[in-house]
């Protein structure tokens, strides 16, 4: 069986839309290499063309 891995330690990712981090989830574990986005929303706006809104922390 497979050991438990922290949330801290679990391959994360960038959304091509928001450019916000997202982490690996057991649902997306054999399709992993091939998502692109952190949520359905992310996905639709990216296919309507809409711009993303860019967050800048300060």
């Amino acid at each position: 069986m497979a050991r438990m891995r922290k949330k801290f330690d679990l391959p994360e990712k960038y959304c091509l839309h928001c450019a916000r981090p997202f982490t690996w989830r057991r649902k997306w574990a054999r399709s992993w290499a091939e998502i692109r986005f952190c949520s359905q929303a992310c996905k639709a706006a990216c296919k309507r063309g809409e711009p993303a809104a860019r967050h800048t922390h300060d």
